[in-house]
C-alpha cells in the first residue's frame, strides 16, 4: 500500500502531547454535543466538540467515530468513544492539530454490516470528516471499507483483524495484527511456551472466530499439538452446554476460545458449572474488565491475548488509565479504548507530518508512519496491516495483569 517504511524514527506525538500536558494541564476545555438523527431514520451522527485552551486558527481536525453505540454491542462503542474523547482532550490541550481544533462525529452502526455500509455512504459525502476511527467488528468493517475507498476517506480500524480488510484499498488501515498472525502466535504460545499439547477449540461462527480458529488449529498441529475437539456457536447465543459437554469429554489440557467477551463470560460460567477445570486461552475479543464483571470468579486464571495492558507502569499508560478512570466511573480501560486513542493519535501524527489537515495528505503520511503508543510501537506494511507484538494478560484476583510467560 503506497511507499515503504521510512528509514528514520520520528518522535511519537503521544510523547509530544505528554510534554505539553505537563505545562498546560488537562480539563480546561468544555464539551458541546449536538445529536442529529440520520435522514433515513436509522443510524445517527453526533457532533462532539472539545474546546481548546488555545486559539487554534487552522483547518479543523475533524473525524468520525463509527461503532455500535446502541444495541447489544454498545459497550464496545462506549470503549471506542472513551478512547477518542481522551485523545481529543489531550490534542486540544496541546494546541490542536496544525493549529486546527480537534472534534469528531459519532456514527452508530450497531455492529451490523448493513448499517456500517450506510454509515460509510454518508460519511464519504461530508468533506469536513478527515478520517474514520472505526469500524470495530470484521463484518462491519468489510462492508464499509469499499465505500471509504471509493470516497477517498481514510478508515483506520482499531480492532478489526481479518486479513481481507486492508487489501480493500490504500485508504483502509488496521491497527491490530491479523487473525492469522494472532492465531499462529497463540498456538505457539499454547504448545511451546505453555507445553499444552492436547487442545480443544470453541469459537464464534463469525469470520473473526473462524479465521482465528483455523489459524490456531493449523499452527498448533504443526507445532506438535493435537486438536481433540472443535466446536462453534453463533454470536448472541446464551447456552453453550452442548458444545462444552463434548469438549469436556475429550479431556483437553487447554481450551482455546475465539470470540468476544459477551459470550465468553457465559462460556466460562457454564464450563465451571460442568466441572471443567481446563486452562482457558482466549483471543483479543475477551480483553476487557467487562469479561470479569460478567463472568466473576469463573474467568479467574483465564489467559487472554491483548494489545494493551493497563497494569503497566509506564507514564503514557498510567496517564491514560487515570484519564479513563476520571471519565468512566473508576473503571479500568480495555484495549478497545486504548486502540481508539491510538487511532486518533496516529492520524494526528500523520497530519502533522503532512503539514495539512486534508484527507489525501493524511493517508499518504500514514504509509510511512512510525508510531509508539498505548498498544505498542507500530508501522504499517504495504497492505495497510500493522506490524506489532502480541501480549498475554491473565485474570488474577479480579484484575487483568501481565501474564508471567509471554510469547
Amino acid at each position: 500500500m503506497s511507499p515503504g517504511f521510512r528509514d528514520i524514527t520520528i518522535v511519537s506525538i503521544v510523547a509530544l502531547v505528554a510534554a505539553v500536558l505537563v505545562i498546560a494541564g488537562c480539563g480546561n476545555g468544555t464539551t458541546t454535543t449536538t445529536t442529529t438523527a440520520g435522514d433515513d431514520g436509522g443510524s445517527t451522527t453526533t457532533d462532539t466538540v472539545q474546546t481548546t485552551i488555545t486559539d487554534g486558527g487552522g483547518v479543523p481536525f475533524k473525524f468520525a467515530a463509527a461503532a455500535p453505540f446502541t444495541g447489544q454491542y454498545k459497550t464496545y462503542g462506549a470503549s471506542l468513544k472513551a478512547g477518542a474523547d481522551i485523545a481529543v482532550a489531550e490534542l486540544n490541550a496541546a494546541g490542536g492539530v496544525n493549529g486546527g481544533q480537534v472534534s469528531y462525529v459519532t456514527a452508530d452502526e450497531l455492529g451490523d454490516p448493513k448499517e456500517a455500509f450506510l454509515v460509510a455512504q454518508k460519511l464519504i459525502k461530508d468533506p469536513s470528516v478527515l478520517f474514520v476511527d472505526g469500524h470495530m467488528f470484521t463484518g462491519a468493517t468489510l462492508a464499509a471499507g469499499p465505500k471509504y475507498q471509493e470516497g477517498g476517506l481514510p478508515m483506520i480500524s482499531p480492532s478489526a483483524t481479518n486479513p481481507d480488510i486492508a487489501v480493500l484499498g490504500d485508504y483502509i488501515w488496521c491497527l491490530c495484527i491479523t487473525d492469522r498472525v494472532q492465531g499462529e502466535g497463540l498456538a505457539a504460545y499454547a504448545v511451546t511456551t505453555m507445553d499444552r499439547k492436547k487442545i480443544a477449540i470453541l469459537h464464534s461462527d463469525s469470520s473473526y472466530g473462524r479465521d482465528l480458529a483455523d489459524a490456531f488449529e493449523n499452527a498448533a498441529q504443526t507445532a506438535g499439538g493435537e486438536v481433540l475437539a472443535r466446536e462453534y456457536y453463533v454470536d448472541g447465543d446464551n447456552d453453550f452446554t452442548a458444545q462444552l459437554t463434548k469438549i469436556r469429554d475429550t479431556a483437553p489440557e487447554l481450551l482455546f476460545l475465539a470470540g468476544y467477551y459477551l459470550e465468553g463470560s457465559k462460556i466460562a460460567v457454564q464450563a465451571k458449572e460442568l466441572g471443567m477445570e481446563v486452562q482457558m486461552l482466549s483471543s483479543d475479543g475477551y480483553s476487557s474488565d467487562e469479561l470479569i464483571r460478567l463472568g466473576g470468579t469463573s474467568v479467574e486464571g483465564m489467559l487472554i491475548s491483548t494489545f494493551f495492558d493497563y497494569s503497566k507502569d509506564d507514564p503514557i499508560t498510567q496517564r491514560f488509565v487515570k484519564s479513563y478512570k476520571n471519565n468512566n466511573y473508576g473503571a479500568n480501560p480495555d484495549w478497545f479504548a486504548a486502540a481508539s486513542y491510538d487511532v486518533v493519535m496516529v492520524a494526528a501524527q500523520a497530519a502533522i507530518e503532512a503539514g495539512v489537515n486534508e484527507r489525501n495528505a493524511i493517508n499518504e503520511a500514514l504509509a510511512g508512519i512510525v508510531y509508539s503508543g498505548l498498544t505498542g510501537s507500530l508501522t504499517f506494511d504495504d497492505n495497510g496491516d500493522v506490524r506489532k507484538s502480541l501480549n498475554i494478560v491473565v485474570v488474577q484476583d479480579g484484575r487483568l495483569v501481565t501474564a508471567p510467560k509471554q510469547p
